[in-house]
């Protein structure tokens, strides 16, 4: 039920956000009503590894990302985020087995700059196994969350740059860092299941170059949490990214290494992945 009315509670806020937009609008030149959708999907292949937190041996794992752009002012960009990660298991019986699914859904701001951005939003994350009893709920919180970076650190700016042929991409590097304040106190938006008070995450990313219409791209992905009894977790992967370039979309082929993860949530500590991207 208290998931339910979060979401409403989204669906408030994104309805508000744009009716008082069009209510405003007057300098038609400064506003503009966008309804542009942009992301990422992934399919990916476990390979090696067995992570430390969970009770079925890993398989398979697709994502999904979709930023929807509805409306700007200037360099002030309002979108709605919605995020999906489906693990599903291989077992020895069964050639699958749905492990859990996990969504995000964000109101977001973006001030975007010539070369760098800034982030603002609310994000409802919630986590549901799949396939079997759910004895304490589901896991579910509610995070502030403000960043910053360089716009190819970014899929909506990343596509752009190289179907471009930004030649800046040679040999350069992108970054970005963000950071969470997860609400707090007694109340519906608290959420359940989890003890987290902070979090930092960012993407360190360094361009190999551009050779016709094919690059290759390396990620670093950290991730911190601090809970409120003051213990510290932490994740951090890296990601090797070959690039195909296409007219408005670009697809990779990729390999993760996840290094340390002692997150208890969507753990994958050493584990190591292939497979695909399509970024559009």
């Amino acid at each position: 039920m208290a998931n339910k009315i979060v979401v409403l509670l989204y669906l408030a806020t994104f309805s508000i956000a744009s009716a008082s937009a069009l209510d405003t609008l007057h300098a038609p030149s400064d506003f503009k009503m966008l309804f542009k959708a942009n992301g990422q999907v992934t399919l990916g292949l476990y390979i090696y590894g067995q992570p430390k937190y969970s009770d079925l041996n890993p398989g398979y794992r697709s994502d999904m990302l979709v930023y929807t752009d509805i409306i700007s002012y200037k360099k002030l960009v309002f979108d709605f985020f919605m995020g999906a990660t489906t693990r599903i298991a291989r077992l020895p019986k069964a050639p699958i087995k749905l492990d859990k699914i996990l969504y995000t859904l964000s109101p977001e701001f973006r001030y975007v700059f010539k070369k760098s951005l800034l982030m603002a939003g609310l994000y409802h994350e919630c986590i549901h196994t799949i396939s079997r009893e759910e004895t304490a709920g589901s896991t579910w919180w509610n995070v502030f969350q403000f960043g910053g970076g360089t716009k190819g650190a970014y899929p909506f700016y990343l596509i752009e740059k190289y179907n471009n042929r930004d030649f800046s991409l040679r040999n350069s590097f992108d970054a970005q860092v963000n950071v969470g304040f997860y609400v707090q106190g007694h109340s519906l938006l608290e959420g359940q299941n989890h003890n987290y008070r902070y979090d930092a995450s960012g993407v360190a990313r360094y361009h190999l170059g551009l050779f016709r219409n094919q690059t290759i791209y390396f990620d670093c992905l950290p991730h911190i949490w601090y809970d409120n009894n003051g213990k510290v977790t932490y994740k951090i992967s890296g990601e090797i990214n070959y690039v195909i370039l296409a007219l408005d979309n670009i697809a990779t082929l990729y390999f993760n290494h996840c290094f340390h993860d002692d997150n208890p949530y969507d753990n994958e500590n050493s584990l190591g992945a292939i497979g695909f991207k399509v970024l559009f």
